[in-house]
């Protein structure tokens, strides 16, 4: 939206969305002991239920930065919940002055609701407030006269559509880029003091891993506060990370090994020195990472329990540089050739063996991505006008077939939509991400973002 459309948003009364999001409301709810009764705070249990009868939500439109001018705005919808909860509280056992009997005391208490629980794209986007929970109950004894209480928090429900976002490392200015993949739209730029080359988004969409090419460290965000988390330490220049399908943990490519985070604790548990490996893929079921090995000609596999080297392909390959493997199935696609023209190579995973060429070569390629199904493989060479202008190709996984050869000008990474209707792709020398359509791979539109987007996931 342009600075033509602002003064009809201003008449309206929008303000930006500075609000800050909270789904826990609080509460403290003081209960009085009939007198000549007793409560043992250390066996006392408390108990509530809730009604939410009197509970509204309301989408309110509020503006949002969406380029670099500050005339580029859109608009957002903060979901706000309001109005009153009404609690039962109960304690139990209570017992009379002679420590008999099993009763409870219970009170009613009407807590106010008055917060914004998250933003959204659309209007109408309310929560399900049967999902309410209570949570930290506590009763807290009395003191000093003052009656016994029970405190605990009121857990609101999270956005029916869990936000999706996509990311780009900015080599250029040093800053990752976050589109609102609803809007189509930059609603973040988180600036960082080291180059960010890589990164990757774990399967549960909570955190995305930053690697920055130039140090030995790897920036960790929390992608619902998107915000930095954690740095943690490896070697130097990592280039790839990918994480097993549990998130329990991230595996990094740096300085000739892999380094194993403990997706937990945040930490390095293990490294696996894989010398001569030019690149890597985790295995579906995160039991083993293989290896496109430059120096030996050989694709490897290590055990990621043991961290040794259980098998590999040997005499067979020229120069394996690249190695990807799908979301499911049992096999990976393998970038060889000494020189160039090179040829992507089908291997099975179990027993490691080498499959099927494909029918045509490449000059080299960017990357390989797979569709979250696995059943499309996107095969990226670098663009180059005159020559490689139909740069993309599309294969189809169960035929081991190129399906597709179009253009995608100036790409040098890939995302794909876990429905796989949309491929964004990073163009470092346009600062921008394209969309486009898988129907028919025409654009959608065109994202400004960072300086240099050199790598992109979603």
């Amino acid at each position: 939206m342009k600075k033509n459309d602002l003064s009809a948003l201003q008449e309206n009364c929008f303000c930006f969305c500075d609000e800050e999001i909270s789904r826990e409301a609080p509460f403290q709810v003081p209960i009085d002991i009939p007198e000549g009764f007793t409560i043992d705070s250390a066996e006392a249990a408390a108990a509530v239920t809730w009604s939410t009868a009197h509970l509204l939500c309301i989408s309110e439109p509020c503006l949002i930065q969406t380029g670099p001018e500050p005339e580029d705005i859109g608009v957002r919808y903060a979901v706000r919940v309001k109005g009153t909860v009404t609690l039962l509280v109960s304690v139990s056992p209570v017992r009379n002055q002679y420590g008999q009997g099993d009763g409870s005391v219970s009170v009613i208490h009407t807590e106010e609701i008055d917060q914004v629980v998250y933003y959204a794209a659309q209007s109408g986007r309310c929560p399900d407030f049967s999902q309410i929970t209570v949570e930290d109950l506590l009763i807290v004894p009395p003191f000093y006269g003052s009656p016994l209480t029970v405190t605990g928090t009121l857990v609101l429900p999270p956005s029916p559509d869990p936000q999706s976002y996509v990311f780009t490392a900015n080599s250029g200015d040093s800053t990752v880029s976050v589109i609102d993949a609803d809007l189509n739209t930059v609603v973040k730029t988180i600036p960082f003091s080291d180059v960010p080359t890589h990164l990757g988004v774990t399967f549960d969409k909570a955190f995305t891993f930053v690697l920055h090419g130039n140090t030995n460290l790897v920036s960790v965000l929390d992608n619902k506060t998107l915000t930095i988390i954690n740095t943690i330490t490896v070697g130097e220049g990592p280039r790839k990370v990918e994480f097993d399908s549990t998130d329990e943990f991230a595996y990094v490519m740096a300085a000739g090994s892999i380094y194993m985070i403990n997706m937990a604790s945040q930490s390095v548990i293990d490294v696996i020195p894989i010398p001569g490996a030019l690149d890597f893929a985790l295995d579906p079921n995160g039991q083993y990472v293989y290896t496109a090995n430059g120096s030996s000609w050989s694709v490897d596999k290590y055990d990621v329990n043991t961290g040794q080297l259980v098998e590999s392909i040997i005499d067979t390959f020229e120069f394996p540089s690249l190695i990807a493997t799908p979301y499911a199935g049992n096999f990976a696609y393998v970038l060889n050739g000494e020189l160039l023209p090179k040829g992507v190579t089908e291997i099975s995973l179990s027993p490691l063996s080498r499959g099927g060429d494909f029918n045509r070569l490449f000059e080299t390629l960017r990357t390989i991505v797979f569709s979250r199904d696995s059943t499309r493989a996107y095969f990226l060479e670098p663009y180059s006008e005159p020559f490689l202008i139909n740069n993309l190709y599309v294969v189809n996984t169960a035929r081991q077939r190129i399906i597709a050869n179009v253009s995608l000008p100036g790409a040098s990474d890939l995302a794909v939509t876990p429905d796989n209707q949309y491929i964004y792709a990073a163009q470092p020398d346009d600062n921008t991400v394209t969309v486009y359509r898988t129907s028919d791979y025409t654009a959608v539109t065109v994202i400004p973002v960072g300086a240099g987007p050199s790598a992109i996931a979603m």
